[in-house]
């Protein structure tokens, strides 16, 4: 392989036709070839996928799965991949209408991504009086945390429809029909918001949870409100939940998965709909996109450049600059530990390939 090494001049005409090199150059013309592009690279054992990250820094300055996501927005307007990008992937998040939901025009808003995603961290700046915010997860079996009295002190939207016309659905777990239809009351309530917001334009309702793309499959509908969403994956938001929960007692844990647990497999056949959400809104003009920017952003930006520096010397046989990095990152108190971890072990992998 390290016959291909050409410092100075390096022909991605040769490198793709090496069969042991996959590369995702920046004159991809498709989804399809994009997706057939990184199928390539993830079917290449360790060492040539080493080599290929080597080669895709050299030529486009990121690694071949960088390169996927950054051009994966190039295709947003065609339909979404038969595949659930968010499930690893994080996407930047998606901020349609707010400019109108900021001054006024607009009174309602949709919070939506994964449990743990960081919506209420999203939704911070809305706070005082004229804001109502929503959990749509507080409807699930809402007689056991609230009373109507809570509810009236809480939201006067969710008093309101569960004095009216959902009051059916103001039950207990002992009460609730398990083979009763489990979207019925996520999408009663959020029709109901709709036109309970357009008859209150004084007050601003924001409307936070997954269940709003899991059962209105057609997002269209949805044009004439704000719709905010996080993009951050499937699998880092699963994370973050499970530690922010580890703080409850084991009997809150265990009510906790009892009470969401027959909801659970909804989202497990819906969770496309979240990229049928995004493609449908990115491509707005009311829309902002702004990647998310935070500790997870730097942390993996900082692992990223010492992968790149081990692939380099591994794909130059230069075993004593892996152990250099590894003798480094050792050393460094300042670094993180989480980034100190992963440098060091993949400096292991990288001597042990090298063999």
């Amino acid at each position: 392989m390290r016959e291909l090494l050409t410092d100075d001049k390096l022909s991605l005409e040769e490198l793709k036709r090496h069969k042991d090199i996959a590369l995702i150059s920046d004159d991809v013309s498709s989804r399809e070839e994009l997706i057939e592009s990184l199928m390539k690279y993830l079917k290449l054992n360790r060492k040539q996928r080493r080599y290929s990250d080597y080669y895709s820094v050299r030529l486009f300055g990121c690694n071949v799965c960088d390169m996927f996501i950054s051009l994966s927005y190039r295709f947003k307007f065609e339909p979404p991949v038969p595949v659930n990008e968010t499930f690893f992937i994080s996407e930047p998040d998606l901020y349609y209408n707010k400019k109108a939901f900021d001054e006024g025009s607009i009174n309602l808003c949709f919070v939506i991504g994964y449990s743990g995603s960081g919506k209420s961290v999203l939704t911070r700046e809305y706070e005082g009086e004229g804001i109502e915010k929503i959990s749509l997860d507080d409807l699930v079996c809402v007689k056991d945390h609230y009373s109507m009295e809570d509810l009236k002190m809480m939201s006067e939207m969710l008093y309101s429809f569960f004095a009216g016309t959902g009051s059916k659905y103001y039950i207990s777990k002992k009460e609730r029909d398990l083979f009763a239809d489990r979207s019925e009351v996520f999408v009663e309530f959020i029709k109901y918001a709709g036109k309970f917001a357009s008859s209150h334009k004084e007050t601003k309702y924001i409307l936070e949870g997954i269940w709003t793309y899991l059962f209105f499959d057609d997002p269209s509908k949805f044009d004439k409100y704000a719709v905010y969403m996080k993009g951050t994956s499937l699998i880092k938001s699963k994370l973050r939940r499970m530690k922010r929960e580890s703080s409850n007692t084991p009997v809150e844990s265990w009510d906790r998965l009892i009470e969401f647990g027959i909801y659970a497999g909804d989202t497990t056949f819906k969770d496309s709909n979240v990229d049928k959400w995004r493609r449908h809104f990115e491509k707005k003009k009311e829309t902002v996109i702004k990647q998310e920017d935070n500790y997870f952003t730097l942390l993996k930006q900082n692992i990223m450049t010492r992968i790149n520096n081990i692939n380099d010397c591994f794909a130059h046989g230069d075993a004593e600059g892996i152990r250099a990095i590894s003798k480094k990152a050792a050393a460094d108190r300042k670094m993180d530990l989480t980034e100190k971890t992963v440098v060091i072990e993949e400096c292991k992998r990288a001597l042990a390939d090298l063999t």
